[in-house]
């Protein structure tokens, strides 16, 4: 996120670290149960030890020391064995945790029995870290998935289990540290509703929604600055209005899978450091956006929405949404997505002139090219002389020598970014290069005059003496100054021409 702490940028490289051991426990990690090897003849089921972790994507953040930790974990065998809901499977397993994660429980015991007996402490672990994980897939409600996963900031594990009857059972049971509590949670899922209905979200069609959605919180949402961990939440962004890229991610999230539209949390670095962001799917593909950093801006302004990852400048995904799996899963657009009014005012990264100096005639012309990226961004820049009486320059950058003298001429893109180059007029260009009367055709009334006006460049010309002549005098006069007269009804023309001959314009004259 442009701006963040340097706690941010040491998080981001602690992150690294931390992930790899936090997606698959390694095996120094699987203690030994008390329970192996062992009878049980106590009333309480012996325990692996408890490992608590940061979650890596808030690595830096907090500390371990600063997670909740529970007390000693007492499971008597009988409670085990009369536990009616046992999960059986990962999956079902992952299912009941993710109940709990979205209740915010912090002590979440989830009860199983697995058919043999031939499961060690180190395969527990192993299961119990794979039933985190699948807890907080993907499953298009906004609530769940990469909601949860973003959603607390640490964690405990420990199992209490038996192996007996031809069976292993027992509990795996998750201590975790939130964010937000459940009220926060409840207030959440309140203010989501009463911006889906003012938005008519369930009315309009895909793109009409997302584009709803990112205007809304564009609009509403402003960057905090602060120091507390609420402002990594959707809470932080729904209801304080207030948060850094995770909870502007998470809202976009929440409100855009509440109304049906496939939409994912990535993670990733920028310039600046870690930064989160959206991709969303529209028309079977998926376009990125980023509304925290399209936050306060208008509609046509924005830089981030539905961009192809070709077109979204400095972000660059974690490795576990950029692998070739997650592009299968997730088929990005080739092409940023077009449309009406929305990020035509595009802003330039970069500009620069083709010259910096440029020496011309009075009278002459030259065109400046400028190279500007990306290329789409010519569409908002403007040209300035610093002095017309020496050079003008066009909306194209065709620069036309005036008179002697020195000037410059610059560039400037909608975003200030600019260029210039510096013009130098030589000598006086005396030679007439065009005249041009204010009318081609003239009707008058006989007896009525009009006063002819005549154009001629350059500016700097001399020998600018005219002759005016009319071909039919009884028709129409003219005189020295311009000036003609109707005389009588007919036809003719009148003539401007310079005194050599070589310039002239010419106006038919009707008189009736």
């Amino acid at each position: 996120m442009k701006g963040l702490y340097l706690r941010d940028r040491i998080r981001y490289l602690a992150i690294i670290l931390i992930a790899l051991v936090f997606v698959s426990f390694s095996g120094q990690y699987a203690v030994v149960s008390h329970a192996e090897g062992k009878d049980n003849t106590e009333d309480y089921l012996p325990v692996t030890d408890a490992i608590y972790r940061v979650n890596p994507l808030y690595a830096g953040v907090v500390s371990v020391k600063e997670l909740y930790h529970a007390g000693e974990l007492k499971i008597t065998q009988d409670a085990v064995l009369n536990a009616s809901d046992k999960a059986t499977t990962e999956d079902e397993a992952a299912a009941k945790l993710r109940e709990g994660l979205k209740s915010k429980t912090k002590n979440i015991y989830i009860y199983f029995e697995f058919p043999g007996t031939n499961y060690d402490s180190t395969q527990l672990i192993s299961i119990e870290n794979n039933v985190f994980n699948s807890a907080m897939k993907h499953t298009g409600n906004g609530s769940e998935g990469d909601y949860l996963k973003w959603g607390y900031s640490g964690m405990g594990m420990q199992i209490a289990y038996t192996r007996k009857n031809n069976v292993t059972s027992g509990t795996f049971t998750f201590y975790m540290t939130y964010y937000t509590s459940a009220a926060q949670e409840s207030a959440v899922t309140t203010k989501v509703n009463q911006i889906s209905k003012n938005l008519k979200l369930s009315s309009k069609g895909n793109f009409d929604k997302v584009l709803a959605v990112y205007e809304y919180v564009c609009d509403n949402v402003k960057y905090n600055y602060g120091s507390s961990n609420l402002k990594y939440t959707c809470y932080a962004a729904a209801c304080n209005n207030s948060a850094v890229c995770q909870g502007y991610s998470l809202l976009v999230y929440r409100l855009l899978n509440d109304a049906g539209i496939s939409c994912r949390f990535i993670a990733g670095n920028t310039s600046s450091g870690g930064h989160g962001w959206n991709i969303v799917k529209i028309g079977g593909v998926y376009y990125n956006l980023d509304a925290t950093w399209d936050a306060g801006k208008s509609k046509d302004k924005y830089t981030y929405f539905l961009k192809s990852d070709s077109d979204f400048d400095d972000h660059s995904r974690w490795s576990q949404y950029a692998n070739a799996e997650f592009y299968q899963a997730y088929p990005m657009s080739s092409e940023s997505y077009e449309a009406d009014g929305i990020g035509t005012d595009i802003p330039a990264k970069s500009l620069s002139l083709n010259k910096d100096k440029l020496t011309l005639k009075a009278g002459g012309t030259s065109q400046l090219k400028i190279s500007v990226s990306p290329s789409k961004a010519q569409k908002g820049l403007s040209w300035k002389s610093s002095n017309k009486t020496v050079a003008t320059v066009d909306s194209k950058g065709k620069v036309t020598g005036v008179a002697a003298g020195t000037c410059s001429v610059t560039v400037t893109s909608s975003n200030g970014k600019k260029d210039t180059c510096y013009i130098t007029v030589t000598g006086d260009n005396k030679d007439v290069k065009s005249i041009k009367l204010n009318k081609k055709k003239l009707k008058l009334k006989k007896g009525k005059k009009f006063q002819f006006t005549v154009k001629i460049k350059p500016n700097s010309a001399k020998n600018t003496s005219l002759i005016w002549i009319s071909s039919n005098k009884n028709v129409a006069r003219i005189n020295k100054k311009g000036v003609v007269k109707a005389k009588g009804a007919g036809k003719c023309t009148i003539t401007v021409m310079t005194k050599n001959g070589k310039k002239k314009a010419t106006c038919k004259v009707t008189v009736k």
